[in-house]
């Protein structure tokens, strides 16, 4: 498995942009209705229903888009957080194990006239 590369705030930032795309997703999610318009441009004729019913199922569609980066931030965030507190936990047992390596004998022998 090859190493990853995690930079300080790139999963923060991604999280971010997620919502940023969430948001404008959502703001499409209104428009489909529009297609219920049609039925005072064609009176009497099958288009309309069908019409209706696209723009509801792209309603649904654009919804479950959204919910699904929205979710998707969520786990990315999560993801950050605990990435973050392994990293704390880590630096502390490397600074633990640092501080119980004894200090060096001075060097003893021959060469210090002994």
């Amino acid at each position: 498995m090859p190493d990853l590369n995690i930079i300080q705030g790139d999963l923060e930032n991604f999280s971010h942009e997620l919502r940023d795309l969430s948001t404008k997703v959502g703001g499409f999610i209104a428009s489909p209705s529009d297609l219920r318009k049609v039925a005072s441009a064609m009176e009497g004729g099958s288009s309309c229903q069908q019409a209706t019913y696209a723009g509801e199922h792209m309603e649904d569609q654009l919804t479950a888009l959204r919910n699904s980066f929205v979710t998707l931030a969520d786990n990315v965030e999560a993801a950050a957080n605990q990435f973050k507190a392994t990293e704390e936990i880590n630096q502390q047992a490397i600074q633990q194990v640092q501080a119980s390596i004894p200090e060096p004998c001075p060097p003893v022998g021959p060469s210090k006239g002994e």
